[in-house]
């Protein structure tokens, strides 16, 4: 015996559809005890209707009916729907009749009288299928949570991992100016790194021996996903570790380095598994330039007398059977920049050509960039999407004779700085520059001013900051401050000419103590906090900027259009 509990929490969900004529025979008070909603229908015509007004579940019909009979009913229901359930009400039985309304998909039938277990019994059978579709799609419901579960959890696993490659990853020279020649001559370094998924094969470090005596290294481990990152992360915290030891004792040979990293890393290779790495040890200083290149693209060098050397590998890539390592040495001298690059750069396909590489450009847009975004902006502008990590330093070198075109020097006070950057600006209107050249241009300097004032001379960190300016007491708490510090902001603008075009400089030195520049990167920068934002901007508006080490001087460079009036060798002081 069928049992209307067994179904009756499905069909309290469902809307049926009941069509039939003759009202004294319509069950419909029962019916709507049991479904969530009965639309009755007084013939085929108003049935068609309303099922196009309504979302049906489940149909009921009678066959004998004005308008329309059951049959004609049906097959206008199943052009719009082919798999409504339909129960169908008849007293009449002819197998023709049977074969063509089975034929229609009608589920199943009911004979007049109507016995209500029987009918009971068939909407049971009828909505079976709606049954099993609905526990496929819960199914599938519940595969596709478990999915988006999984795959958030391996998300955050890769990004904890990817953290963790990051944390790994060392940058000495972050924004900071290395300078010879008796101050003449500054070197720095840029960083770029793109990698194409969240674990990376890519990774690099850039760290200072002793005093100007610095390694850049970039490795690329051949592959992709969570093998080649464990191994780039592997190679990178050896390389490191290494380094440390040296730092801490006082003793750095590169060939023993070398002998004793490629010793460790071959014992974790699988015997499949290679790496392609660059390791470039230069003695500013001295000027002088050693490299191992393991199966790396060519390190680019541009000269002062505008040639380009190229640098190629001159060792195998690092495997399991690896033997000895080889190592060039070049006198730099001459040397203007210098491009270290994994191969996602030169290997990346061109958009606009067929079966060509940015390999054919790269010499030409080295040469033009005087800056690691400008190169970066012309490989995104050619390349199509990289289909590999893209690491690149750029290194370059600059001469400090820039002509100077005006000083400042104003007391650590809210009120000079602001005159400082109102005659900063009428400077730079005066030398015919573009309005929104200057708008960034001295938006940058005016922060990194603030930045000396708030940090350098009052001394205010980054959590004393956030908790007055949350509070809105940090303007009061900064006239009280200055009240009871001492010291100046320096500020001179200079102009240069490279690689064929002007460059505006800035820069902002204080009397304070100074900070760390190498820590900028990781300076809080969320758009809800207060700190971090100035320097955030600078780097943002600027090609370049850069800090000496101990934090309390910093050089801001942009690319200017060109000058419409102003004189060289005009110096204006205020006598501060």
């Amino acid at each position: 015996m069928f049992d209307i509990k067994d179904f009756t929490e499905i069909t309290r969900n469902l809307t049926l559809l009941y069509v039939e004529d003759e009202e004294s025979v319509r069950l419909t008070s029962r019916l709507r005890r049991i479904f969530k909603s009965v639309i009755v229908a007084e013939n085929g015509l108003d049935g068609v209707r309303l099922f196009d007004e309504d979302q049906v579940d489940l149909v009921m019909t009678d066959y004998l009916m004005p308008e329309l009979n059951g049959l004609e009913f049906i097959t206008l229901i199943r052009e719009k729907d082919p798999r409504v359930p339909i129960i169908m009400i008849t007293g009449y039985v002819d197998t023709e009749f049977l074969i063509e309304a089975i034929n229609l998909g009608v589920n199943q039938f009911i004979t007049k009288p109507i016995i209500i277990q029987n009918l009971m019994k068939a909407v049971g059978i009828a909505i079976q299928g709606f049954v099993l579709d609905n526990l496929a799609e819960k199914s599938r419901q519940q595969e596709l949570e478990l999915l988006r579960y999984r795959e958030k959890y391996h998300s955050t696993q890769q990004e904890l991992a990817f953290m963790k490659e990051l944390k790994i990853i060392r940058n000495d020279l972050n924004h900071i100016k290395l300078e010879t020649n008796a101050g003449k001559t500054i070197w720095h370094s840029e960083i770029c790194y793109v990698p194409l998924d969240i674990l990376s094969g890519d990774s690099y470090s850039i760290r200072e021996i002793t005093e100007g005596k610095v390694i850049f290294f970039i490795s690329d481990a051949m592959g992709k996903g969570l093998s080649a990152s464990v191994t780039s992360i592997l190679t990178t915290s050896f390389v490191n570790h290494l380094i440390d030891e040296a730092i801490s004792t006082g003793d750095f040979d590169f060939k023993k380095f070398l002998k004793s990293y490629t010793s460790f890393i071959k014992k974790e290779l699988l015997a499949e598994e290679i790496i392609c790495a660059a390791f470039v040890y230069i003695d500013f200083q001295g000027e002088l330039l050693e490299a191992a290149i393991f199966s790396m693209p060519p390190i680019l060098v541009l000269k002062s007398d505008g040639q380009l050397l190229k640098i190629k590998s001159n060792n195998l890539p690092i495997m399991k059977y690896l033997d000895d390592t080889a190592v060039c040495s070049y006198d730099m001298s001459g040397f203007g920049k210098i491009l270290i690059y994994s191969d996602g750069l030169n290997e990346s396909p061109l958009a606009a050509a067929e079966a060509a590489l940015y390999e054919d450009r790269i010499d030409e847009d080295f040469r033009r960039s005087s800056f690691k975004n400008g190169l970066y902006q012309r490989f995104t502008e050619q390349a199509a999407t990289p289909e590999d990590d893209v690491t690149f330093i750029f290194i370059q070198r600059l001469d400090t004779n820039w002509h100077t075109l005006w000083e400042f020097t104003a007391p650590a006070r809210l009120a000079d700085i602001d005159a400082a950057a109102s005659l900063l600006h009428h400077r730079l209107v005066d030398m015919g520059l573009d309005p929104g050249f200057i708008a960034h241009f001295l938006s940058s300097v005016t922060e990194l001013m603030v930045n000396a004032y708030e940090h350098g001379i009052l001394g205010i960190n980054s959590a004393t900051k956030q908790a007055m300016t949350s509070k809105g007491t940090y303007d009061d708490y900064l006239i009280e401050r200055e009240k009871q510090v001492n010291g100046n902001i320096y500020v001179s603008l200079g102009r240069y000419t490279k690689d064929g075009k002007d460059f505006l400089t800035a820069t902002v030195k204080d009397d304070g103590s100074g900070f760390n520049p190498a820590k900028i990167s990781g300076i809080n920068i969320d758009d809800h906090m207060f700190t971090g934002r100035g320097i955030k901007i600078a780097k943002t508006l600027s090609d370049c900027l850069l800090y000496n080490k101990q934090g309390n001087e910093v050089i801001l460079i942009k690319e200017i259009p060109i000058i419409r009036k102003y004189s060289d060798t005009q110096v204006e002081n205020n006598g501060n």
